[in-house]
Formats: C-alpha cells, sequence, structure tokens
C-alpha cells in the first residue's frame, strides 16, 4: 500500500520532470538554430522588408511623407537608407509649382527607378540631374517619381493624369523595366474605368500596405501564428516539413501570376501566355503618349533590360523555368520597340548600351536583381545623351 502511494506521489514529479525537460530541449534547440542556423523570422522579415509605403485611395500604394526608410538585403548587396520629403517622393524637397525658368523633368516607375538598394545620391532620377547641371543645363530639375507613382504602367498613366500634371513637367520619361513591367498587369485590379476603358482606380489583387510595407494580403503559414512566427526552430520545421514532406504548402495565391512567371516574357514562345497583359500595356502607355501631347510635354520610354538578359549566369538568382534564349537575348526589346516606332512612341533602349559598357564593370547587384550604383550611373548618362540628341532641353 505504501508503495502505490508513493508511485502515486512520484507520478507529478515525474511529469513536471518530463515537462521541464521538454522545455529545455525546446529551448535548447531553439538556441542551436538561432546560434547556427538563423532563420528569417517574422520580426527578421519586418526589418529586412523595404518600409516606404502608404495606403492610396487611387493607386494600389504610395510613398510615406517626411520619412526615412530601409533597405537592406539579406546577403548584403547593401544597406542604405532612401530619403522621402514632404511630398511623398524621393529625395530632395520641391514646390509642387513649378519656378520660372524651369524646365522640369518626371521621371515615372518602379522600383529601379525609384532606386532600389542605393543610396539617395546614386538613383539615376538624381544623377541625370546632376550630370545635366553638368552639362550646362542648370534650370533643369528632375523628380523621382518611382513608386510614387505606383509600380506598373496602368498605375504610371493614372498618376500622371491625377496627380503628375499637377507638377507641370516639360518632359515625362517613362522607366520601362521589361522583366516585369508586363507580368506585374497580371496584379493590377482595375476597380473603376472610363468610357474608352482606362483605369479611374487601381488596386493590388494580392498585396496591400501594412506597417509601411507591402505584404501579401494572406500570410504564408509560418508567419500566421504569434510567437511562434518569431522561433527560428519553427521556421526551421516548417520550411523542412514543406520541403521534404510537402505539408503545410502555401496556397498558390501567395505569388501572383506575374511572380510564377518571371521570365517568361523574355521568351517568344511564352509571348501568348501574357497576351492579356502586353495589351494592356500598350493601351496605356498609347494613353501616357495621348495626355502628354496634348498638355504639350514631350514624353519618352526608358527600356531597362534584367540582369538575366546580359549575364546568364545570374539566372541563378531566381526560381523560375523561364530565361531568355541564346542569341535572342532582346527579345521582348525588339519586340515593345516595333510597336512604339508604329506608335510614335519614342524610347530609349538600354539592352545595347548596357551590352557595350561590359568593360566598365556588373551593373547589378551581385544577389539583388536591382541596378547598383554604376547601373544608375550608365542609365543616367544614356537619359541625357538621348535628351541632349532629341532636342529635349531647347
Amino acid at each position: 500500500m505504501v508503495e502505490v502511494k508513493n508511485k502515486k506521489r512520484l507520478l507529478p514529479l515525474k511529469i513536471l520532470i518530463l515537462l521541464m525537460s521538454s522545455v529545455l530541449l525546446v529551448f535548447g534547440a531553439e538556441f542551436i538554430v538561432r546560434k547556427f542556423y538563423p532563420q528569417i523570422t517574422f520580426i527578421n522579415a519586418k526589418t529586412l522588408t523595404f518600409d516606404c509605403f502608404a495606403k492610396d485611395n487611387l493607386l494600389p500604394f504610395s510613398l510615406a511623407k517626411n520619412h526615412k526608410c530601409t533597405m537592406m538585403y539579406y546577403l548584403g548587396d547593401f544597406n542604405t537608407k532612401a530619403s522621402l520629403n514632404s511630398l511623398g517622393y524621393r529625395g530632395n524637397e520641391f514646390s509642387i509649382e513649378k519656378k520660372p525658368g524651369v524646365k522640369r523633368i518626371l521621371i515615372l516607375g518602379d522600383s529601379i527607378t525609384f532606386g532600389h538598394g542605393v543610396a539617395d545620391r546614386f538613383t539615376y532620377p538624381f544623377q541625370t540631374e546632376e550630370l545635366l547641371h553638368k552639362e550646362g543645363f542648370t534650370n533643369t530639375e528632375v523628380i523621382n517619381a518611382g513608386y510614387a507613382s505606383g509600380f506598373s504602367p496602368d498605375s504610371y498613366y493614372l498618376y500622371l493624369k491625377e496627380r503628375g500634371f499637377k507638377l507641370e513637367p516639360d518632359i515625362v520619361l517613362v522607366g520601362l523595366f521589361v522583366l516585369n513591367d508586363i507580368n506585374d498587369f497580371s496584379e493590377t485590379v482595375w476597380d473603376k474605368v472610363d468610357s474608352e476603358g482606362l483605369p479611374l482606380k487601381i488596386s493590388s489583387c494580392c498585396k496591400t500596405v501594412d506597417w509601411k510595407i507591402i505584404r501579401n494580403k494572406h500570410f504564408s503559414v509560418k508567419y500566421r501564428y504569434p510567437y511562434l512566427r518569431d522561433s527560428h526552430l519553427f521556421i526551421l520545421l516548417i520550411d523542412l516539413l514543406q520541403i521534404k514532406l510537402g505539408w503545410f504548402a502555401d496556397p498558390s495565391y501567395l505569388l501572383t501570376k506575374g511572380e510564377q512567371r518571371h521570365g517568361c516574357v523574355l521568351q517568344p514562345s511564352c509571348s501568348h501566355l501574357f497576351y492579356p497583359e502586353e495589351t494592356k500595356l500598350k493601351k496605356t502607355l498609347t494613353a501616357i503618349k495621348k495626355i502628354t501631347d496634348r498638355n504639350n510635354t514631350k514624353m519618352a520610354l526608358v527600356m531597362i533590360p534584367g540582369d538575366m538578359q546580359l549575364y546568364p549566369e545570374s539566372f541563378a538568382k531566381y526560381n523560375s523555368p523561364y530565361r531568355a534564349e541564346a542569341g535572342n537575348e532582346n527579345f521582348i526589346q525588339k519586340h515593345l520597340a516595333e510597336f512604339f516606332e508604329n506608335e510614335g512612341i519614342p524610347f530609349i533602349d538600354l539592352y545595347p548600351v548596357l551590352d557595350r559598357d561590359r568593360g566598365r564593370g556588373y551593373p547589378y547587384f551581385v544577389n539583388d536583381a536591382h541596378l547598383n550604383n554604376l547601373g544608375n550611373r550608365i542609365t543616367a548618362e544614356a537619359i541625357v545623351s538621348f535628351l541632349k540628341e532629341g532636342k529635349y532641353l531647347e
């Protein structure tokens, strides 16, 4: 009888020891993973995520105002800040009303135009103004509307129509990043359209602005649960279970069609897959040409190539089955150029420029896909040459 009572007394103690051992084991495993196999936890992801954005009632997003935002790449390509002025544009302060005698250049575009990864003075809009001043065009002012104008050509059109012309630009340049600016149309939703079928309001199907960052409307399972999402051990386990066993698979809608087909636009055989997006691209770029003509404003496109078009080894950066075809790497530029020429839309093709200047160094970040300082410099030089040769500055 005494032995039975002793066993009953020892049972809670054994359970307690088991629980404490389990807790210590978990904490020990967490420590080891954190120390030797650190993961990108939710708090890390927030810290590493580009925190420049603001909600917008016209576009999928715009930029925050009076804010310095972080640009950090986890593989070490860059760690710098972007300065956003009181109007929500990257760079120095400027007045909405243009000063007498000033020739104002407004550059629309996405992260490439914004200058993701480079300091303020290395973005190609900033360097364009700097070079123009050195060339004697000291009355020119260049406004970087990258990301202030959204992230895709339809948002560039709507931004220009509703906001851009209030800045009284003499010249409008549209930075067209060929690697994703077509497929980005798979993400945008035209909530309202006018009688010509052009957008009056644009939103994103899949993403939203939160904490000044852009995140998917649906969280990945590893970031879904408070506390656990900041555990290195939990993140590692979920990743292993997803990769090895296919458990807890994230639904496909965490990636847009454009993201799933990244690089597809570089292949002629893919043309049918991005035809709807290409149709919208042509519609909105034609609309930009029409409204700039109506406003007596000169315009031009700046076609910016992706790194995998010029440097096949950079394909390793991307988790994509699509790549540029050998010998036809600039297919998409040639394809679009034919349309632009027929529509009378001026353009700068940076593919031959970057191809010619290979000897100057690698113009993209090693791990990230954006233009580095050199790439932005070459872009600015090409724009200045184009503007001078085309007599845009007279």
